[in-house]
């Protein structure tokens, strides 16, 4: 299993923007994806300072992260996005998503989950040798 860790997006600014903040374990093609029993780790990834605008078709922070591998200590701290034009969408998706806000953002990620999942801690892949 391959591992993504310790990307940090500091200081980003965006305008009218349809996905400003994503992680996504099912992109595929054809936009019909399974939830495998493999997947990429993702861990320790940090969004500090992001400010701008986005397009209100989509919401603008959006985690789907696999259920057997789930996203792990995603943080975010200083996280300013409004609607470009339209209502503020202030319903995050969040799916087997991990972490904290560390300050309060706008719109507020209260879907992330606390800890670390079960399925992670009984993994040998995932620890350290």
């Amino acid at each position: 299993m391959g591992s993504v860790s310790g990307i940090a997006f500091d200081g980003v600014t965006m305008e009218n923007v349809r996905n400003c903040i994503i992680i996504d374990q099912y992109y595929c093609q054809d936009k019909r994806c399974m939830n495998q029993s493999t997947a990429v780790h993702v861990t320790d990834v940090s969004y500090a300072n992001v400010r701008g605008s986005y397009d209100v078709r989509s919401a603008p922070i959006h985690f789907a992260c696999s259920d057997t591998v789930p996203c792990t200590n995603v943080t975010m701290a200083e996280v300013e996005l409004l609607p470009f034009s339209g209502e503020l969408v202030d319903d995050p998706y969040c799916w087997s998503a991990y972490g904290a806000q560390q300050t309060p953002t706008i719109p507020p990620v209260s879907c992330l989950q606390d800890g670390v999942p079960e399925s992670l801690l009984d993994n040998p892949d995932l620890k350290c040798r």
